[in-house]
């Protein structure tokens, strides 16, 4: 399993591609995924090993008697692309990703854990802003961490 840590500031090309950092590319396959956040104005980055893992518990889903199972389904896989590095590292993002997360020239990757997200670069710094000093502690508190 890769884990994502850190903040990388990249520039979006001309033609919708940022470069990923070579210690970040060091760690997948040539093959990514990249859809729409489902709560916030950015775009999800997976690896393929993760998707597998997260379209295997969709697969789990009832969508042949459940409405809205399939909706999520159609939603989650239809707003999605696949992508491949090239040799330079760079990946490309279908225009309507660009769109849907507002990105402009600036973005920054933002370590998720499982996931990279990419955000417009002052959207980035926003959301930041308006996060509490206390925000980690009342985190670690809510979800029980014990860290």
């Amino acid at each position: 399993m890769v884990n994502f840590v850190d903040e990388y500031s990249r520039q979006l090309d001309e033609r919708g591609r940022i470069i990923l950092p070579a210690r970040v590319r060091e760690k997948m396959s040539d093959t990514i995924y990249l859809t729409r956040s489902m709560s916030d104005s950015c775009l999800h980055l997976y690896t393929q090993e993760e998707w597998d893992k997260i379209s295997e518990k969709i697969t789990q889903l009832p969508t042949a008697t459940d409405k809205n199972a399939a909706a999520f389904v159609r939603i989650f896989f239809g707003k999605a692309t696949m992508a491949v590095i090239d040799k330079q590292g760079r990946v490309p993002i279908a225009k309507r990703l660009i769109d849907y997360a507002e990105l402009k020239k600036d973005v920054m990757l933002v370590g998720a854990n499982t996931r990279l997200e990419i955000w417009d670069s002052e959207k980035w710094e926003s959301y930041q802003d308006s996060l509490s000093d206390d925000f980690m502690l009342s985190g670690i508190r809510e979800y029980g961490l014990n860290i």
